[in-house]
């Protein structure tokens, strides 16, 4: 019988390579009697990390009320196999000392004036990967 596609959770190595790697990812932060709101970010990894820009409004206001999260994930339809990884940590408006260093043009039009360093206390990411293909002696499955 055949395995099927296998779960495994990824080192924090190769999530920050993965995020490394990538430049669009989700922020969600939470939003006083809405519950969270999640919205796409251009992003970039200083060290582990995670910065962006940010106009001024519910976005920066909320990454001041506590914890918040930001993942990046990639998926393939077609296998039905991918990886995401998740960052959970505190964020904080940074001052341009913190920031003057990082190549962060933002994607999105607006006074994104505002920067934002999240410091993870956790980050964690899954992969599902699918079997090995076993042939026989033959070459053939």
């Amino acid at each position: 019988m055949d395995a099927g596609p296998a779960l495994e959770e990824l080192v924090r190595q190769e999530c920050l390579d993965l995020l490394s790697a990538c430049s669009i990812g989700r922020v969600a932060v939470p939003v006083a009697g809405d519950g969270p709101l999640v919205v796409p970010v251009n992003y970039v990894l200083d060290g582990d990390v995670v910065v962006f820009r940010s106009d001024p409004g519910t976005k920066l206001t909320a990454v001041q009320l506590g914890p918040i999260s930001f993942q990046v994930d990639q998926l393939d339809f077609l296998r039905r196999t991918g990886w995401s990884v998740l960052v959970r940590g505190l964020a904080y408006e940074a001052t341009h000392w913190e920031t003057d260093h990082i190549p962060l043009d933002p994607w999105a039009g607006g006074d994104k004036h505002h920067w934002v360093r999240l410091v993870p206390s956790s980050i964690t990411g899954r992969r599902i990967r699918l079997p090995e293909l076993l042939l026989d002696g033959r070459g053939y499955l």
